[in-house]
C-alpha cells in the first residue's frame, strides 16, 4: 500500500463515490459498535473504580468490539491511504479557513493511523508465517497473538472511526465549490483576416 499518490493515481469519480459509501457504512456500524461496548463497560465496571466486575468476562467483551471492529473496516482498508491521498488533493483546492486548518488536522490523524494499521496487519502475516503448525483458530497458540493484534490496532480504528467524517465532508465541500465556479465563456475565435485580392495580370 503507497501512503502518497500522484494526481494521476486518483481513482476515478465513480471509484471514489464508492469508497465513500462504504466509509459511511463503517462509521455508522463503527459508532453502533462502540456504542454497544459503552454500554457494556458502564454496566459491567464498578461506577467508583471503573475496574471491571468479572475481568474473563471483560476481556472477553474486549475481543469481541476489537474483532467487530475490524470487521467494519474491511470494506474501507484497502484503499483507506487513497482515500485520504483523494481528500488532501481536495482540500488544496478548497479556500484557507479554519475549517479547512482543521480538515488538515483530522487528516494528519488519518494518514497516521492507515500507516499504522497497514504496519500492524504485515506484522501479524509475519508472525502468523512463523506460528508453530499445530497453531491454528481455535487454538490459543494462534488465538492469543491474533487478539493482540487486533487489540493493537483497535486504537487506530477508533480514529478512523472519530476522523473518518472529515473525508465526506471535504467531498462534499470540494463539489460545491466546483459547481459554484463559474464557467469562464469561450470566445468565438477572431474572423481570419481577408487576404487582399490581386487583379489577374494582363495578357
Amino acid at each position: 500500500m503507497t501512503t502518497s499518490s500522484p494526481t494521476s493515481s486518483l481513482p476515478s469519480y465513480d471509484a471514489h463515490q464508492l469508497y465513500l459509501r462504504q466509509l459511511a457504512t463503517f462509521l455508522r456500524e463503527s459508532r453502533q459498535i462502540l456504542d454497544a461496548w459503552d454500554a457494556y463497560s458502564d454496566k459491567h465496571c464498578d461506577p467508583e473504580t471503573f475496574e471491571p466486575l468479572d475481568e474473563a468476562a471483560y476481556g472477553i467483551r474486549q475481543r469481541q468490539r476489537d474483532t467487530d471492529t475490524l470487521n467494519a473496516f474491511g470494506r474501507v482498508y484497502f484503499h483507506a491511504d487513497v482515500l485520504v491521498d483523494t481528500a488532501e488533493h481536495q482540500l488544496a483546492r478548497l479556500p484557507a479557513s479554519s475549517a479547512t486548518r482543521e480538515f488538515a488536522w483530522r487528516l494528519g490523524e488519518l494518514r497516521t493511523s492507515t500507516k499504522k494499521l497497514y504496519e500492524l496487519h504485515r506484522q501479524w502475516l509475519d508472525l502468523r508465517r512463523n506460528l508453530p503448525k499445530d497453531a491454528v483458530p481455535g487454538t490459543a497458540a494462534y488465538d492469543e497473538p491474533l487478539a493482540e493484534s487486533r487489540a493493537d490496532a483497535w486504537h487506530y480504528l477508533d480514529q478512523w472511526g472519530t476522523h473518518g467524517q472529515a473525508l465526506i465532508d471535504i467531498n462534499t465541500q470540494a463539489q460545491d465549490q466546483q459547481h459554484r465556479s463559474p464557467v469562464a465563456p469561450v470566445k468565438a475565435p477572431p474572423p481570419p483576416e481577408t487576404a487582399p485580392t490581386t487583379p489577374p495580370a494582363r495578357r
